[in-house]
């Protein structure tokens, strides 16, 4: 809830006739509690919403509070007043439900019985307990979700909506119809690898052809691989590949017609099998230090290494390439490792600390600001001991429209106090620590070895933006984190 915004109240009332045959608390008296709580916090009451006569066991039997639900979602109302939860629900699960809705529209929520109010420390307690109750319902309904995915794929299912690269889900019967221009792509994928093209060449040739994905995205190496390992186009279902419990993962019959000939599936695993031990050799991938924070200046996507090394010779050569220009979707080259660590270097050297320096720190006010902000919860406390006072009647309301002034005035001129005082610590921080960083890399940079340059790069750097001109490397900017 913004400061100083006006709170816009809605007051519930509910009592069944049970209720108020044994306990002999009307609707009347409810309304009278909650309007004088209401005006010494001076709240704007928008409306009385009054479920009279009518059980608190659920909700959707009850039309003032549902008529209430909708006024917090259009914004008319942005502060729920009820006397006692009971009121509001019995259901744990539906007030979980109204405290999570409350909250997506910045609406408060606040009891009188409870003294639940999401400004203080109690009530937004309450909210971290209520939300452990939504968090273990959340977890309960997730396994319940995932095991009837499970059930329903065991039964030849298919049970992703968003369908798949070959066909169309009907939704509402779930079947899965052949799209046949996705069927002509699909069956090209598999002939091209067979025929020894790559499933990154693959990606690549697709992308300059503008073949039309799925979702109108573009080709990359990771959706080819899906396809080419996905035994849908041979009529099973599989359930459970890659998720983190891969002994529960299998597959089944499903009811869907064939793309893919089964003989030419079951090549194409065995040849992505072979395939395996004629990848590139690894490298130690801290000699391409470079990688974890190189972005292309011209599309904004992360760099890649290749690495070689000659026979019976220790020099590495190594060279990044943007990501996105391998799928043909950015006509940033590459650039030799060499080139980018001596940009690096220059840029660094060129940066100057003086404009930092200008910056001149201000005095520390921690420790009033520390003192303000106990005198600020004292009065806080006094604040709630005068309302606990009119609600029980122990004080009246004259007594305690002067007490709560005297107070007001003086939380307003300690806020101000504190208003004026405040600095910016973490901003000094932040240029203290570049300071920092900049005269340490200036002085110990050559004397870095591979591994420890690896560390402060992925340590101390976000971002190294860089382009490339005519072969060379032109670094932008450095974001240091």
């Amino acid at each position: 809830m913004v400061e100083n915004e006006i709170l816009r109240t809605g007051i519930y009332l509910r009592v069944s006739t049970e209720e108020q045959a044994k306990e002999g608390f009307s609707i009347n008296a409810q309304k009278e509690k909650l309007t004088s709580y209401a005006n010494i916090n001076d709240w704007e009451i928008y409306d009385f919403y009054i479920d009279d006569g009518i059980s608190g066991k659920n909700i959707t039997d009850r039309p003032s509070v549902n008529r209430l639900i909708e006024d917090v979602k259009s914004g008319k109302v942005n502060n729920v007043l009820i006397y006692k939860l009971d009121r509001l629900t019995r259901s744990v699960k539906d007030l979980i439900n109204l405290i999570e809705l409350f909250e997506e529209h910045n609406c408060s929520f606040n009891s009188v019985t409870e003294k639940l109010d999401t400004s203080n420390a109690v009530g937004r307690m309450f909210i971290k307990i209520i939300g452990i109750f939504a968090e273990f319902e959340r977890e309960n309904l997730a396994e319940r979700v995932s095991f009837g995915y499970e059930q329903k794929t065991r039964e030849g299912n298919y049970t992703n909506t968003n369908g798949v690269n070959g066909y169309d889900y009907i939704v509402g019967t779930g079947e899965l119809v052949v799209n046949e221009v996705e069927k002509d792509i699909v069956n090209r994928i598999f002939d091209l690898y067979l025929e020894g093209t790559s499933m990154l060449k693959i990606a690549k040739k697709f992308n300059q052809e503008q073949v039309p994905t799925k979702r109108g995205g573009y080709w990359s190496q990771a959706t080819i691989k899906s396809i080419l390992t996905n035994p849908l186009y041979i009529g099973k279902i599989r359930y459970g590949v890659g998720k983190k419990n891969q002994n529960k993962a299998f597959n089944v019959d499903g009811t869907q017609e064939t793309i893919i000939d089964e003989d030419k599936f079951y090549k194409t695993q065995q040849v992505m099998e072979r395939r395996k031990h004629f990848n590139n050799k690894k490298y130690p991938s801290e000699r391409a230090y470079f990688t974890t924070a190189l972005r292309c200046h011209k599309c904004g996507a992360k760099f890649h290494s290749k690495m070689s090394k000659k026979e019976n010779c220790d020099t590495y050569y190594i060279t990044y390439y943007c990501n996105n220009k391998q799928l043909s979707r950015c006509d940033c080259c590459g650039i030799s490792h060499i080139k980018v660590l001596n940009e690096f270097e220059k840029y660094i050297e060129n940066i100057t600390l003086e404009p930092l320096k200008e910056i001149k720190p201000k005095k520390n006010n921690a420790k009033k600001q520390e003192n303000i902000l106990k005198e600020l919860e004292k009065l806080e406390v006094k604040r709630k001991n005068l309302q606990s006072l009119f609600i029980s009647e122990k004080i009246t309301s004259s007594d305690y429209q002067d007490m709560i002034k005297i107070i007001e005035d003086k939380r307003q001129f300690l806020n101000n106090t504190l208003k004026d005082i405040k600095e910016p610590l973490e901003e000094e921080i932040n240029i203290n620590d570049i300071q920092d960083i900049i005269t340490n890399i200036k002085k110990n940079w050559d004397y870095l070895d591979t591994n420890e340059r690896n560390n402060f790069i992925t340590q101390f750097i976000k971002k190294i933006d860089l382009d490339v001109i005519d072969g060379k490397a032109i670094i932008k900017e450095i974001s240091f984190i």
